[in-house]
């Protein structure tokens, strides 16, 4: 294995082992399926240079760009306003890796920024207009409707007056959930017959599934046993199950089934 600090340790690992496996006359699908890695990256590392392979590549994209990024970064614009003045600019590279040289190049010089920060004049005019209005977040949405979370009333009635598809989703929610608090048949044959009409696509195949499978559906209501405890200890089973996929014996997945029960 070749040592050197221009060699990428980990490339040249797999280098050689790749190539090992080969001389030993595994196909290139038996190699990628013993390193866990795709075939196509088996076949480049057969048929390319070592070199150019292993080689380490410290260069990025964005170096010819660092001075457009420190004087922006200095004079306090978000990096994404710095990201597309840098696309402009011939940037050939991803969001993602202008943000981890932007944030390098942040750590490196101690530069002070807030993340998303910005005092352009276009962003301060729209953070001004924006602060007139309530926020609520899609968390917020979801808690509001599934756990019955609070939010601000003068939030609520806007949201329930302007999104006919929350109003009718909060409905469905607290519907469903009184068919089993009371243990009421006809509550059940009602909403199915409410919602499978519905113009919501989710809700009105939801109340479908439900009469499709109607039978079980009304066990599931009026009896107070649960089949929770076998589906779950089931599905713990299948995933143990399916992470330790061909890594190991019948005998040690055995084993670890027992042990984890």
């Amino acid at each position: 294995m070749d040592n050197s600090p221009e060699f990428d340790k980990k490339r040249v690992e797999l280098y050689t082992k790749i190539h090992n496996y080969h001389s030993l006359g595994f196909s290139n699908r038996a190699i990628a399926k013993t390193l866990h890695c795709g075939r196509t990256t088996v076949t480049k590392y057969l048929d390319g240079d070592y070199e150019s392979l292993c080689r380490k590549d410290n260069r990025s994209a964005a170096n010819q760009f660092l001075d457009y990024i420190v004087k922006g970064l200095s004079a306090g614009s978000s990096r994404m306003e710095i990201y597309k003045g840098m696309l402009r600019q011939g940037y050939p590279g991803k969001l993602t890796s202008a943000y981890d040289f932007m944030n390098r190049i942040i750590k490196k010089l101690g530069i002070e920024t807030l993340p998303g920060s910005s005092n352009t004049a276009e962003a301060l005019q729209k953070k001004k207009e924006l602060q007139q209005y309530e926020f609520v977040s899609r968390s917020q949405i979801f808690r509001f409707l599934w756990m019955d979370a609070e939010i601000p009333e003068t939030q609520k009635v806007y949201l329930l007056d302007n999104y006919p598809q929350i109003r009718e989703m909060l409905a469905c929610v607290r519907a469903f959930r009184e068919i089993f608090q009371k243990k009421h048949m006809p509550l059940l044959y009602l909403f199915i017959e409410r919602f499978k009409g519905s113009n919501n696509r989710e809700l009105s195949r939801f109340a479908g599934g439900l009469e499709r499978d109607i039978a079980a559906v009304e066990n599931s209501v009026a009896s107070p046993l649960s089949s929770g405890f076998v589906e779950g200890t089931n599905n713990k089973l299948k995933m143990i199950k399916r992470t330790m996929y061909e890594r190991c014996s019948k005998e040690l997945l055995a084993a670890k089934l027992i042990l984890s029960l």
